[in-house]
């Protein structure tokens, strides 16, 4: 039953946070059968306001697509090495939204004491899942990623995001792990 709660939630915020309405599409039409428009005899150019599909990898160079595409096929964060702790977390919050349990797993640290796959899997929905889709919904453009704070045990990094007036910003720490960096998942074990 949970899982098919999580499964309805995740598709309906798949569906929520790529979808755009046939007046959307109408709209992008009208303005773009014109590249220059007269307002009052001066001509202006129009602004091309048209949405790039929206991905968590587009700060990705080519070559770390390419590694990042190696790790999903094996889940072997070797293929990570060098990426830097924000690249990381965006890997992870790409990984929530697509629902890549096995790659959430390959970046998660417990302070080094990872349950199995299979316990991590029924842990993850029953305590990260909605969070973590939260997450990627609420900071989707996000406007800085950045380390916050780090010391000898890891490092905190600093996602933020504004709307008009209105900031937010999340903090996730992530500690280093055969030359690899992973997200600390503490809230794991609640439960």
């Amino acid at each position: 039953m949970k899982l098919s709660i999580s499964l309805f939630v995740t598709l309906s915020f798949l569906l929520m946070i790529t979808g755009c309405t046939h007046r959307n599409y109408l709209e992008q039409d009208e303005l773009k059968k014109e590249d220059v428009i007269d307002i009052e005899e001066e001509k202006v150019l129009l602004i091309d306001d048209s949405e790039e599909e929206f991905s968590y990898l587009s700060d990705l160079s080519e070559e770390e697509l390419k590694s990042y595409e190696l790790f999903t096929r094996e889940y072997d964060t070797n293929y990570l090495k060098g990426f830097s702790p924000e690249k990381t977390i965006l890997i992870y919050i790409h990984s929530a939204v697509i629902d890549d349990i096995e790659a959430i797993y390959s970046l998660a640290y417990l302070d080094g004491e990872l349950p199995g796959y299979d316990s991590f899997k029924e842990k993850y929905y029953e305590n990260l899942n909605i969070s973590n889709l939260e997450i990627a919904l609420d900071f989707r453009y996000y406007d800085s990623i950045k380390i916050k704070q780090e010391n000898s045990n890891g490092l905190l990094v600093e996602l933020m995001v504004s709307y008009g007036s209105f900031t937010a910003t999340t903090l996730m720490g992530l500690k280093k792990e055969n030359e690899t960096w992973k997200i600390e998942v503490p809230d794991l074990l609640q439960n």
